[in-house]
């Protein structure tokens, strides 16, 4: 009998990623616009967020004030009808 040698498979060696447009630019003087930009960006959603959070807090605050003062002209306004109708 013969025996067959079995061959092993050569496992492909992992290429590295290509590097994107941007990660190949990046720190150069064309990338440095773009860096700006998304911090801009970034610093913008991160005003909105606090702006609709602080906005979220101040209405309710005047909701609030709002029913305090609809209670208080509301009392004052039948005090009057009751005047007006005896």
């Amino acid at each position: 009998m013969t025996e067959k040698k079995v061959a092993k498979k050569k496992v492909a060696a992992r290429k590295k990623p290509d590097k994107s447009v941007f990660e190949m630019l990046e720190d150069s003087m064309i990338g440095q616009p773009f860096i700006i930009a998304n911090k801009v960006f970034l610093a913008s959603l991160g005003l909105i967020s606090t702006i609709q959070t602080e906005v979220g807090n101040k209405f309710d605050e005047l909701v609030k004030d709002g029913e305090v003062a609809r209670d208080k002209y509301q009392a004052s306004f039948k005090k009057f009808q009751k005047s007006l109708g005896s």
